[in-house]
């Protein structure tokens, strides 16, 4: 049973690391249905089978750890957070961006299996670099108007967005807050990888990583861009301190404590006059408008008067759309047309979570990352833990749509995986140590 449960989960693994890349036939006009049930049937598959093998080889479900009893918490939640919704039949699916209870229980499925029967191995890196490498290059053909594999619709390109259609779309992930997402998975799992690999195969890996730094760089993904430069402020002096060197990783803690409040004191009292970073000087001076953040504070003001509404048990997967009355129009003079779009995410994971599955859906996923990250600064899979911090920041400010979120909680079931292959030991580079 061992045996082939670990075969299942590494062959699952891998097709969900190529699975970004997966578009569907419709391009960018239906991109999110294809994904999803790409992702849903695969997973499914995977998990039917891990019980086959169960119940063939009769085997007796072993003790949870904390990291999957928090899963199970989590599943918990969510299944009674959708029955006491008062519309469990939408939350079965939730709306169009499939954020329901299935793809919320098919998350802790991920939790559970890959934590019991996966392994971190070489072969994950090189095919995120593929992947990674893949879709930072049609990004590149996209920028520079070449619409390959059809996936804009005919006369549309990147250079589009905001006046012939509302949101911006790039690579195999359709929405730029996604893509970024991607890129915050895949950019610190190959730059920590490079760290310990071959010099041939360090340049393979850190070409991909950078093409998709300077896509995020040029798109101006400051969601992306946070995510990044908050992970390199925290895998920096991890990575020092992992190698042994305790007084340098305390002392590049303590230099970019200190340069981070420079920078707040310059923002504060010597703010640009426009932009991002008057946004963040506005913001410390207490002066917050719901068109900041690319009006994601009005978004939070609305996610927070939602939760308020339903603080134990939330509205029910996937309902933020369903019970949001925030509406957005802007018109275009360009083209005369007036672009509306209707709030139904809460552009913060966790706060999405705290929305529509409630404190005991929030309390849940809280503590399985806890678990995760603990795991991973007692020394499991450093590359592996970079990626997922990255990710968590980035999802601060991101969708959190299971077009990004699955591996991610691969991410968080490789780091929290106890077998006799890597129980209670470190894995780098793939390599158990």
């Amino acid at each position: 049973m061992e045996t082939k449960a670990r075969w299942l989960t590494d062959k699952y693994i891998c097709l969900m690391l190529l699975y970004p890349l997966w578009t569907g036939l419709d391009g960018y006009g239906s991109i999110t249905r294809p994904k999803f049930l790409f992702f849903a049937v695969v997973t499914g598959i995977w998990l039917a089978a891990l019980l086959c093998c169960a119940l063939f080889y009769r085997c007796r479900p072993s003790r949870p750890d904390a990291f999957r009893l928090c899963a199970l918490g989590f599943m918990a939640a969510a299944c009674l957070s959708a029955a006491l919704s008062g519309c469990f039949r939408f939350c079965l699916l939730g709306s169009n961006r499939y954020d329901g209870l299935l793809t919320l229980l098919l998350y802790g499925g991920i939790a559970l299996g890959v934590s019991r029967w996966g392994r971190f191995l070489e072969r994950y890196v090189n095919l995120t670099a593929l992947a990674a490498g893949l879709c930072a290059l049609v990004c590149i053909l996209q920028l520079c108007r070449v619409n390959v594999l059809g996936l804009f619709p005919e006369g549309l390109d990147f250079y589009d967005a905001g006046t012939r259609y509302s949101g911006e779309f790039l690579g195999t992930m359709g929405n730029t807050n996604v893509l970024a997402a991607y890129f915050c998975l895949a950019i610190p799992l190959l730059a920590v990888s490079a760290l310990s690999s071959r010099p041939l195969r360090r340049v393979l890996l850190l070409l991909p990583a950078a093409a998709c730094l300077a896509i995020l760089i040029v798109i101006k993904a400051q969601s992306g861009l946070v995510g990044c430069l908050g992970c390199a402020l925290v895998t920096i002096p991890y990575y020092v301190n992992y190698t042994g060197r305790r007084r340098a990783a305390l002392a590049l803690l303590g230099t970019f404590a200190g340069l981070g409040l420079l920078a707040l004191g310059a923002i504060y009292f010597a703010p640009p006059a426009s932009g991002t970073l008057w946004e963040l000087s506005e913001l410390l001076h207490g002066r917050a408008q719901d068109s900041f953040g690319s009006s994601r504070v009005a978004i939070w003001r609305e996610a927070l008067r939602l939760f308020a509404e339903r603080p134990v048990f939330g509205g029910g997967p996937d309902t933020f759309g369903l019970r949001s009355g925030l509406d957005f129009t802007r018109y275009v003079e360009e083209t005369g047309a007036t672009l509306a779009t209707h709030a139904d995410n809460a552009h913060c994971e966790p706060l999405g979570y705290l929305v529509n599955l409630g404190v005991l859906g929030f309390a849940a996923y809280a503590a399985l990352v806890f678990t995760a990250l603990r795991r991973w600064l007692r020394g499991a899979c450093p590359a592996l833990g970079a990626g997922l911090v990255c990710y968590l920041i980035q999802s601060l400010f991101g969708l959190g749509l299971c077009l990004t979120a699955p591996i991610a909680w691969i991410y968080m079931g490789l780091i929290c995986a106890r077998n006799d292959l890597n129980s209670e030991r470190s894995c780098v580079n793939g390599k158990i140590r």
